[in-house]
């Protein structure tokens, strides 16, 4: 492949089998194109799901563990794989329905969670280093809503 230029950034001269790092967004475009094949370097899979689920499930732990920043995407890389295989082999869809329910759960808990600490006082960078970065998005979402609503309802103007 010649040179390429893909939001600014320039790739190549490459050959058929060469390795490259890629901005995710940049590999899931050529892959659309099928110009690359996305690897994953450490996907996630049955075994690490279950460890999250045990990890994340705990009862009454209002401690929010670390999470890897692009978790939810090798999630969904999981389950979209699982379903895939399902369709052609009958045995897997019992590992899709089981990753899909402790997905589920790990979803539920962590949102509990995140819940909890942004209607609580404002979070230090260690704890927001915890979350993924969709979980920092709606933390942040979360926090402007909650902090609005106390706003309003501490509010004595309204009753003027």
């Amino acid at each position: 492949m010649p040179n390429l230029s893909l939001g600014g950034e320039n790739l190549g001269p490459l050959k058929e089998g060469d390795d490259v790092d890629l901005p995710r967004w940049m590999a899931n475009e050529l892959a659309k194109s099928n110009i690359v094949k996305v690897f994953e370097r450490e996907p996630l899979d049955m075994a690490a799901l279950a460890k999250i689920h045990w990890r994340e499930c705990i009862p009454s732990s209002r401690e929010i563990p670390p999470m890897q920043n692009d978790f939810y995407y090798k999630l969904r890389g999981l389950l979209k794989d699982l379903l895939q295989k399902s369709e052609h082999e009958q045995s897997i869809r019992a590992d899709y329905d089981k990753a899909l329910s402790q997905s589920k759960d790990i979803v539920n808990c962590r949102l509990h969670k995140i819940l909890y600490i942004a209607a609580g006082p404002p979070q230090t960078d260690t704890t927001l280093q915890k979350l993924a970065a969709e979980e920092r998005a709606l933390y942040n979402q979360l926090c402007s809503i909650v902090n609005e609503w106390k706003r309003r309802v501490l509010s004595l103007e309204d009753e003027k």
